[in-house]
């Protein structure tokens, strides 16, 4: 199973309690994609929320020149197109299923008459976007303050922690293509290659194929702290 990448934030089903979860799912349109299937266009209008049963979902954004940019992938649970819903806005991500997954749509309509009976979904998505506000938020400090290596170590930190859940365990291993992490950090791989190959040689990371292995989590966050330029705000998991 791939692992989502960008993602420690709750999904609204993560916030829901379980007769609301069952309800919002009878309620909602039930979709299968295979592996690389097109789901959506950017700048495409269709007012749906869209929420995530099973697989991982890449959301990006195709440039001109074939060129791709990462914004996240996200995992079972969590949910996306919210700002077709309550802000009107168009589609702002092209979105492409990662392995065989299954997506709930629910249209305005079916989500206005869900609300409805079960208010408490105005409370869950409310949790899951302030996360992703606050999450993006440092994520902006952290790419204007911080050199390209403590960026791309404070990610691999916050997936970390998030991946290893309740487990105390010192080593975790995020499956993400180093590919992605360039799309995801604007760099090219030689330049992402030269900064793993110092992470590795302070013993803090140790590369394999698609896969990114946390030798020891602890010590990476104490590096990090060692060499951020101000206070971090943010929790690498939401309490």
């Amino acid at each position: 199973m791939i692992s989502g990448f960008n993602n420690y934030t709750a999904g609204v089903l993560d916030a829901l309690s379980e007769d609301a979860k069952q309800a919002l799912i009878a309620a909602g349109r039930r979709v299968r994609y295979a592996s690389g299937q097109l789901i959506q266009t950017r700048g495409k209008r269709a007012a749906e929320l869209v929420i995530i049963l099973s697989g991982h979902v890449r959301m990006i954004t195709l440039c001109e020149d074939g060129s791709e940019l990462l914004s996240s992938i996200l995992g079972p649970g969590q949910q996306f197109n919210e700002v077709t819903l309550f802000a009107k806005a168009a589609i702002t991500h092209d979105a492409l299923a990662v392995g065989d997954i299954e997506l709930l749509f629910l249209s305005e309509t079916v989500y206005s008459q869900f609300s409805k009976n079960y208010p408490e979904i105005v409370q869950a998505l409310l949790i899951s976007n302030v996360q992703r506000v606050h999450q993006l938020i440092e994520l902006l400090n952290d790419v204007r303050a911080l050199p390209k290596i403590v960026v791309l170590a404070r990610i691999l930190y916050k997936n970390a922690w998030q991946l290893r859940g309740e487990s105390q365990s010192n080593t975790v291993e995020i499956d993400i293509a180093q590919e992605d992490i360039a799309m995801f950090l604007g760099v090219t791989r030689p330049y992402l290659n030269k900064i793993f190959t110092q992470l590795s040689d302070l013993g803090l990371i140790h590369l394999t194929y698609r896969k990114v292995r946390i030798s020891n989590l602890s010590a990476l966050g104490n590096w990090i702290k060692q060499h951020l330029t101000y206070f971090p705000v943010d929790e690498s998991k939401f309490k």
